[in-house]
């Protein structure tokens, strides 16, 4: 196990005959985020957690490990804890190599401007009231002003520069950015907007130099907006809360 320390969190990991078989971050927000990795290292790194008294406020990550994450965690022998509490489930895509290209005319994409912001906070607070389940609109609205402030928060707008969409680039491996809260208001789905806006976000990042981007649906219905735009489905992310 190695570790490093920031301020506002921990990162750290485990290592099998110096290969890395599974990487953690312990956030700010006092969440346990999980790469892909072993069984076998998920337990050491439960019984760290467990010796360095980690009172966390959930466990994010692919949904097999975060589950043995919590059964080693609580000794439970690999059951979740009783009773459960609120957990959300997404789908995991990644944008390599996409197959189609967008054309992004007649729109512009660019980072939200000053006098976008606005706007962008709105819709920030919409797409957690539309989420499954929703999310905390003042949460999302604090990820989104964190983006903005970063310049990591992109918008398309149209011919007259009018706002049709917004995106953001949130967390990071080593090779891909993740793409957070893509909105596209009701009055103008259906016209591709938000395939041209994640196909520029895609570009940015290659241009930026990561493989592609990673992005969370949790969309339940058939013909999900990643997949039919040729990203690859990669697995399940389960987000558990413990308070």
């Amino acid at each position: 196990m190695r570790e490093r320390s920031f301020k506002k969190g921990w990162a750290g990991n485990v290592f099998d005959r110096e290969k890395v078989v599974l990487s953690a971050i312990h956030t700010g927000s006092n969440f346990l985020l999980l790469s892909h990795g072993s069984l076998d290292a998920i337990d050491l790194l439960a019984d760290y957690a467990r010796s360095e008294d980690w009172a966390l406020d959930g466990v994010s990550g692919p949904e097999k490990l975060v589950k043995q994450f919590l059964g080693s965690y609580t000794n439970s022998e690999n059951k979740l804890p009783s009773p459960p509490p609120s957990f959300r489930t997404f789908k995991i895509f990644q944008t390599t190599e996409l197959k189609n290209k967008f054309n992004l005319s007649p729109y512009e994409f660019g980072p939200v401007q000053n006098l976008d912001w606005p706007r962008a906070r709105i819709w920030s607070q919409q797409f957690a009231a539309e989420a499954n389940p929703p999310m905390n609109p003042n949460a999302m609205m604090q990820m989104a002003k964190k983006m903005y402030s970063e310049k990591k928060l992109f918008m398309l707008t149209d011919s007259e520069n009018h706002p049709c969409a917004i995106a953001g680039f949130g967390r990071s491996t080593d090779r891909y950015l993740v793409i957070n809260m893509v909105y596209v208001p009701n009055e103008l789905r259906g016209h591709g907007i938000a395939k041209k806006l994640i196909f520029q976000m895609t570009k940015l990042s290659r241009e930026l130099g990561y493989k592609g981007c990673l992005l969370f649906s949790d969309w339940t219905g058939d013909a999900n907006l990643y997949q039919t735009m040729g990203c690859e489905y990669i697995g399940d992310f389960l987000e558990y809360d413990l308070v």
